[in-house]
């Protein structure tokens, strides 16, 4: 099955937020919850300034693909600094976290192996 979604057409779609992370929204672009896919899930999300994804782990692997902004990416206590058009891949059960150092929005796309982001069950690194 192939089908084509257009990005303008997911900005009516709500934000999700969480006081888990707090900065923190996204949206869900292709997942099984909302649309049509298997194997793959795709979402978009935005950090604040000053904005932190707290450290956490899951089983599936994760790629990261940054569109804007700047931020310290801690992979299992591992700091580094990623910045617009860098991509990051996150190993399944590596400890990770995010958090926006900059003054602009931090954008980013994520991607998941599975075939909607409610399958992945997220553990709490603390």
């Amino acid at each position: 099955m192939t089908f084509v979604k257009n990005l303008k057409s997911v900005t009516n779609q709500k934000w999700t937020v969480s006081e888990k992370y707090p900065g923190v929204r996204w949206k869900y672009l292709i997942d099984g919850d909302f649309t049509k896919s298997s194997s793959l899930s795709l979402g978009f999300c935005e950090i604040a300034p000053g904005g932190n994804l707290t450290l956490h782990y899951h089983s599936p692997a994760e790629i990261y693909v940054i569109t804007n902004g700047k931020g310290i990416l801690n992979k299992s206590g591992e700091l580094e600094e990623i910045k617009k058009n860098d991509v990051v891949y996150i190993d399944g059960n590596a400890k990770h976290g995010l958090k926006n150092i900059g003054t602009e929005t931090l954008e980013f796309y994520w991607i998941f192996p599975t075939d909607r982001f409610s399958e992945i069950e997220y553990f709490s690194s603390n």
